[in-house]
């Protein structure tokens, strides 16, 4: 009988479309209460993370990896509570934005924004210092994380978020009402505060990747809700484009063998855009906001896409489970998807039906 194929070498495969019908058959993230309540309708309590959960029911792992590094703001914002109640608490986080968030099981909701620390030329100017680079933002952290990953046997893909973005980190930045002015009312300066990110990214990913080859690189936008763009096209090609070209180009030239970005939202219109400078591929491909992955392999035959798996399908049952991988084994017929549920799964999905899932998981998956 063949050798089994590790995680690792299986990725490298079909991100290469050389494995056609066959692909890893993995987890997304998993909410704590979700896990919570399968532990409490039989699932073994021993089962703390989705690592566990994975090698526990013969899965495949795949790691997702922010870099111990500080590809973003350096130093960070000093975090201060502006006030308190029983249940909230309002303070100002380590990006300078003023946010209130529940006390409890924060991670079941979003915090709300109140204000942002960049609104115009003046705030921008005191904010961009922690924006430039210098050589203690990559140091003995990443050593450690390079040195563990040394042996992998599942793949590795190094998100750089905020550090990998002209869009998003922006955003995170004045907030999109602000933004979406700022690309009118004073374009230079968003051109001068994408050129600030840009020349950041290059020398951080100069001190990550001159040594050290991961499986990927995801960078990051969100920035699309559920029908479409959040900014116009127009504004991508013409701003946006030319410096993913350069990024891309870094990645290539440091030997990053596959360039990811992430985005939430209904991002069709944003593809072209994107494979254009040089990016392979896409993550989540939310179902919820429309990105069918068997509509988009059929458009873009050499996208590479991880997600796609409609996560409310395993709350709805096995007759829209078997819905749902009819349309990824159709996907993965081709090749050049890893498929798996975008932004942890909720507790409304039963372990009975996660259970069933992982079966029919398997399945189309040929694990």
């Amino acid at each position: 009988m063949a050798e089994r194929l590790t995680a690792r070498d299986l990725f490298h495969r079909v991100m290469i479309f050389s494995c056609p019908g066959m692909t890893l058959a993995t987890l997304g993230g998993i909410w704590p209460s979700t896990r919570e309540r399968w532990v409490a309708e039989g699932m073994p309590p021993e089962l703390t993370d989705v690592h566990k959960i994975c090698d526990y029911f013969g899965l495949d792992p795949h790691r997702w990896a922010a870099p111990e590094a500080a590809v973003f703001v350096y130093p960070p914002c000093e975090r201060v509570v502006l006030r308190e109640t029983e249940d909230k608490v309002t303070y100002i986080n380590d990006l300078g934005i003023t946010c209130t968030e529940f006390k409890a099981d924060a991670y079941k909701s979003m915090p709300h924004f109140e204000a942002f620390p960049v609104q115009d030329r003046r705030t921008w100017e005191a904010y961009r210092e922690r924006l430039q680079w210098t050589p203690e933002r990559v140091g003995e952290g990443w050593e450690k994380q390079k040195a563990g990953w040394a042996d992998r046997t599942a793949p590795l893909i190094v998100a750089l978020n905020r550090g990998g973005s002209l869009y998003g980190s922006l955003r995170d930045l004045c907030g999109v009402e602000r933004l979406s002015y700022l690309f009118y009312d004073d374009r230079p300066l968003v051109e001068e505060m994408m050129d600030t990110m840009l020349a950041l990214f290059l020398q951080v990913a100069e001190a990550l990747f001159r040594d050290f080859t991961p499986d990927a690189v995801c960078l990051w936008e969100d920035m699309a809700y559920k029908t479409g763009s959040l900014l116009s096209v127009r504004h991508v090609r013409e701003l946006m484009l030319p410096r993913y070209r350069v990024m891309t180009a870094k990645l290539r030239e440091l030997g990053v063998p596959f360039i990811f970005l992430d985005s939430d939202g209904n991002v069709e219109e944003l593809i072209p855009v994107w494979l254009e400078a040089g990016m392979d591929g896409l993550v989540p491909m939310e179902a919820n906001a429309g990105m069918d992955v068997a509509l988009y392999r059929e458009k873009y035959p050499r996208l590479l896409m991880m997600g796609g798996v409609d996560k409310r399908a395993l709350a709805w049952g096995p007759e829209a489970i078997d819905r749902e991988m009819d349309k990824i084994a159709r996907t993965i017929a081709s090749g050049g998807l890893v498929p798996f549920f975008d932004h942890g799964l909720p507790h409304d999905v039963s372990y009975a039906n996660f259970l069933y899932f992982v079966a029919r998981l398997k399945e189309v998956t040929g694990r």
